[in-house]
C-alpha cells in the first residue's frame, strides 16, 4: 500500500514509475532498462513482486545513484525529475502550480519534500528562467501541446500586431502568446483558461513578466474579462469544439457581426475578441484554413470585410502544429474606428514555407513571408508578387462565396523555366531510355530441375553468411544540419531510395557499419509485394531499423544471386506472417538452393542486371515525370515556344 496525500497525489516515499520514466530519468532507451533488470540481480523489483513493471522511485534512484547512470547536472533538471517522475500530467500542472506560487513568496503553499529542496537552492536571480524552463518542459509532453501557442507562432503574432497597453487572451492555455506580448512591452496581461489547474499556473507564470490576471473559465459561456477593452487580442480557440453554446448564446450582444452558425466556433471567438478590443485595436486570431471558405461562415465573413474590419488575412503552411495537419491561417482584424475607411484586405500566401515534419517549418522564410508584405503595407511601399502576397479591393471579396483563402485571389506567379536545364534533363532522359531495353538478360525456357536446399538459418551454422539486425533505439534525424552518419532503414530499401536519415544522438547497442557485397532486405513487406533485397555497393552507411543483414561469405555464396533469390516473390509468400495488412518477413526461413559458385554468379549477374534495369527505370519514370510538367507549364504559360508555324 502507499499513502495518498490531499489532491490524490503518491507519498514522496512511494512514488512508482514505469520502465519508460527509468529510462527517462537516466536518459537512456527502454531497451537499456530492460538489459540492466536481466544483468543486474540488484536492479529493484516491481512493487509486489508482479510482472509489471512499476518500481519505486527511491529504490530506481538509489539504484542508478550507486552504477553511476543517474545524470546529475543539478538545477532545473534535478528540479523537473523531483516534480514530473511518478506523476502524471494533472499533478504535474498542480505541483508546478504550487512551485511558481512559491517562488513568488505565497504564504500557505506545500511542497514535496524532494521539490522543496531543490526549489530552495534556486537563486533569487534565476527564478524566472527557472519557471520559464519548466513550463516548456510540461508544454513538450505529447499530450499537452494542444493547449499551447507554439513560441515562433506567438511570436509572429506579436511582430504583426506590437502589443502594447493591455493584451489579453481568452484562450491563454499555458500563457505563451502573452509571455511573448509581456516581453515585447505590453503594461498589463489577461488570460481565460477552461482548465482551472492550468489557469492558475498560467497566472503564477505571467506574474514573472507583468502584472497578470488569468481566470478559469469558458470564456464564450462565462466571460471572466466581460467589462475589459484591450488594445491587442490574441487567440487561437480550440479545434474542431462545436459545443460552444450556440443554444444558450444565440441573443448575446457579442454578434455584431452576425450570429455564427453552430459549426462556426472560429466565428464566434473572432467576434468575442472583437467586443473586448478597443476601437482601432488588432485582434490576431490563427484558424484553421476553411474559416476562410466555408459556405455555412459567409455572412458573417461578409459583414467582417464590408465594415473593414479584416486588413489580413496569411496562408501558413500545413502541419505547422505538431498535434494537426490542418492547413492554418492567421486572421488580422481592427475593430471599426471612426477615421476608418478601409476599402481593401492584404491577402499572403506563405503556405510552401513548411517543414520535413508536421510541428516544424522554415521559421526565417515565414516570417519574412508573412512580414514584409504587411510592413510593406502599413508604409504605403507595398509591391503585388504573383503567387505570394496582394493587396485585394474589399469589393473583389463580396461575392457569393466571401472565399477569404489568399491563394483564391493572387495571380499565378509566372513560370520561369531554365531552357539550359530543360535540355540537360532532355540529354539524361535520352540516356537513360535509349539502351533501357538492353539492359535485361536474354533468356530462354528450360525445365526447372531440383536442388538440395539450406535455410538462412541453417546456412549461418554452417559459416556461409551471418545474420544481423540493429537492436536498441536509434535517434534519427532528416534535418539538413545534421552530422551524425547515414543510417539506411528497412523504408529506404522498400522505397528503392538512398539513405535519408543521420544518427543523431548516443546509441548504447553496439552499431552494425555496412561494407560493399552486404546483402540487407526490409523486415516489413508490403501486402501484395515481393520483398526487395539490395546489395551495397557503398561505404558509410550504418544498419537501421527493420532491416535484415547477411553478410555472406564470397567464396561459398554470391551476394547478387542470394540478392535476386530474395526478391522473388515466392520468397516472401513463403516465408512471412501478415501484420495489420503487411507481412513480416522472416528471413530465417528461407530456403536457399544450394549450386555451386560458378552458377551462383551466372545467375547472380542476370539479378543484377534486371535490379538495374528497374533503377534506371525508375529514374526515367521521375525525370519523365519533372520534364513533362517543366513543358506543359512553360507551353501553357506562353514562356516556351516549338519551332513551326
Amino acid at each position: 500500500m502507499f499513502t495518498v496525500r490531499e489532491g490524490g497525489a503518491v507519498s514522496d516515499e512511494e512514488h512508482l514509475v514505469s520502465a519508460a520514466e527509468v529510462a527517462r530519468l537516466a536518459g537512456v532507451g527502454r531497451a537499456a532498462v530492460s538489459n540492466w533488470r536481466r544483468r543486474h540481480p540488484d536492479f529493484p523489483e516491481p512493487v509486489g513482486g508482479s510482472a509489471g513493471t512499476r518500481f519505486r522511485l527511491t529504490e530506481v534512484e538509489r539504484w542508478l545513484r550507486a552504477q553511476g547512470k543517474l545524470p546529475d547536472s543539478g538545477g532545473e533538471d534535478t528540479l523537473w525529475r523531483a516534480v514530473s517522475v511518478g506523476r502524471d500530467e494533472g499533478e504535474i500542472t498542480r505541483l508546478l502550480g504550487d512551485v511558481l506560487e512559491h517562488l513568488h513568496g505565497q504564504p500557505g503553499v506545500e511542497l514535496p519534500g524532494p521539490v522543496r529542496d531543490e526549489v530552495e537552492r534556486i537563486e533569487p536571480a534565476a527564478r524566472v528562467d527557472v519557471a520559464e524552463q519548466l513550463c516548456r518542459r510540461h508544454t513538450e509532453t505529447a499530450r499537452r501541446r494542444h493547449s499551447a501557442t507554439t513560441v515562433e507562432l506567438a511570436e509572429l503574432m506579436a511582430e504583426l500586431s506590437d502589443p502594447h497597453g493591455v493584451v489579453l487572451d481568452p484562450a491563454c492555455g499555458l500563457g505563451n502568446a502573452l509571455r511573448v506580448a509581456a516581453e515585447r512591452g505590453a503594461e498589463r496581461v489577461l488570460g481565460q483558461e477552461l482548465d482551472p489547474d492550468l489557469a492558475r499556473l498560467a497566472q503564477a507564470r505571467l506574474r514573472f513578466h507583468a502584472p497578470a490576471s488569468v481566470v478559469a473559465g469558458d470564456a464564450l459561456r462565462a466571460d471572466g474579462h466581460a467589462d475589459v477593452r484591450a488594445d491587442v487580442v490574441f487567440c487561437e480557440p480550440p479545434f474542431g469544439y462545436r459545443d460552444w453554446g450556440y443554444e444558450e448564446l444565440s441573443v448575446d450582444r457579442r454578434w455584431d457581426y452576425g450570429l455564427p452558425v453552430k459549426n462556426e466556433p472560429e466565428l464566434a471567438w473572432l467576434q468575442h475578441c472583437l467586443a473586448h478590443v478597443r476601437p482601432g485595436g488588432l485582434v490576431v486570431g490563427l484558424l484553421p484554413a476553411a474559416v476562410a471558405s466555408r459556405r455555412s461562415g459567409r455572412l458573417v465573413r461578409k459583414e467582417l470585410v464590408r465594415r473593414g474590419v479584416v486588413r489580413a488575412v496569411f496562408a501558413l503552411p500545413a502541419g505547422l502544429l505538431a498535434t494537426t495537419g490542418i492547413p492554418l491561417h492567421l486572421w488580422l482584424l481592427r475593430a471599426p474606428a471612426d477615421d476608418d475607411t478601409p476599402m481593401s484586405v492584404l491577402l499572403v500566401d506563405a503556405s510552401d514555407h513548411g517543414g520535413r515534419a508536421r510541428g516544424e517549418a522554415d521559421w526565417p522564410a515565414l516570417r519574412s513571408a508573412v512580414l514584409e508584405p504587411w510592413r510593406a503595407c502599413r508604409a504605403g511601399e507595398f509591391e503585388p508578387m504573383p503567387g505570394r502576397h496582394d493587396v485585394v479591393q474589399a469589393i473583389d471579396l463580396l461575392d457569393e462565396d466571401v472565399d477569404l483563402t489568399p491563394a483564391r485571389h493572387l495571380p499565378a506567379p509566372r513560370t520561369v523555366v531554365d531552357t539550359a536545364e530543360l535540355e540537360a534533363r532532355h540529354r539524361r532522359l535520352r540516356q537513360l531510355v535509349g539502351p533501357l531495353a538492353e539492359l535485361l538478360p536474354a533468356v530462354t525456357e528450360r525445365s526447372p530441375e531440383p536442388h538440395p536446399t539450406l535455410t538462412i538459418s541453417e546456412l549461418a551454422r554452417a559459416g556461409a553468411l551471418t545474420v544481423r539486425q540493429h537492436t536498441g533505439r536509434l535517434e534519427l534525424s532528416d534535418s539538413e544540419d545534421a552530422v551524425g552518419e547515414l543510417v539506411l532503414t528497412g523504408r529506404d530499401v522498400a522505397d528503392g531510395v538512398g539513405p535519408t536519415l543521420r544518427l543523431a544522438g548516443p546509441v548504447e547497442a553496439e552499431l552494425v557499419h555496412l561494407v560493399p557485397g552486404d546483402v540487407v532486405v526490409p523486415t516489413l513487406v508490403a501486402g501484395g509485394t515481393p520483398a526487395t533485397a539490395r546489395v551495397i555497393g557503398e561505404t558509410g552507411l550504418l544498419l537501421g531499423p527493420n532491416l535484415h543483414l547477411l553478410r555472406v561469405d564470397p567464396a561459398r555464396l554470391d551476394a547478387e544471386f542470394l540478392a535476386g533469390y530474395l526478391s522473388a516473390s515466392r520468397t516472401a509468400e513463403a516465408s512471412s506472417a501478415t501484420v495489420s495488412g503487411a507481412r513480416r518477413l522472416d528471413v530465417r526461413r528461407v530456403d536457399v538452393p544450394l549450386l555451386p559458385v560458378a552458377e551462383q554468379r551466372r545467375l547472380g549477374r542476370a539479378f543484377r542486371a534486371v535490379r538495374l534495369f528497374h533503377e534506371r527505370l525508375r529514374e526515367a519514370g521521375e525525370l519523365a515525370d519533372l520534364l513533362g510538367r517543366q513543358l506543359v507549364d512553360g507551353l501553357a504559360d506562353g514562356v516556351l515556344d516549338v519551332p513551326g508555324g
